[in-house]
């Protein structure tokens, strides 16, 4: 009968090492998955708003240039514009952040040597992206370079055929 007792006893006493190293395991797989679904989730919105950016830029470079017959040499020369990268959208003057915190890149072609565009970003083909003005974010890496559709381009924010694409730069 104390043998019984004993093996009572035992049965009863805990959860073993290798089962808490598996809960924890467990535990820290779940919450690596959460950080990188949050993180690729917020990497979304900022490129979606950064977007709608480029887009509110449009529009005031095309009112500009109604106004004054040529797109605008800079930025700063449209005023105050309302951005959708800060939380509300809020009217904001140059230089222009984008979500990441740096400044919104411009470049009017007009003015760039028209038709060899020395300074204009290019596509894969070599060709530059747009014909009236080169406007983009360097993206979440804060680098860029004039070949967009790979390396330091490839998360860029851009404008290309006159308007007609905006978004990333790796999907061009």
């Amino acid at each position: 009968m104390p043998g019984n007792r004993s093996v009572r006893i035992n049965r009863h006493r805990g959860f073993t090492v290798i089962e808490i190293s598996i809960v924890f395991a467990i535990v820290a797989l779940l919450a690596t998955m959460a950080v990188m679904v949050y993180a690729n989730y917020t990497l979304k919105n900022r490129i979606n708003a950064c977007i709608r950016d480029i887009q509110l830029f449009e529009q005031s470079i095309k009112a500009y240039q109604l106004e004054h017959g040529a797109p605008p040499d800079s930025l700063s020369d449209l005023g105050a514009v309302t951005l959708y990268s800060t939380i509300g959208g809020t009217k904001q003057t140059a230089p222009f952040l984008d979500p990441w915190g740096n400044p919104y890149r411009y470049l009017n072609l007009v003015n760039d040597h028209p038709p060899a565009y020395p300074n204009a970003r290019r596509d894969k083909n070599n060709h530059p992206l747009s014909s009236d003005y080169d406007l983009y974010s360097m993206g979440a890496d804060g680098v860029t370079a004039k070949p967009v559709n790979n390396g330091p381009g490839a998360d860029d924010i851009i404008r290309a055929n006159d308007g007609g694409y905006i978004g990333l730069g790796a999907g061009y």
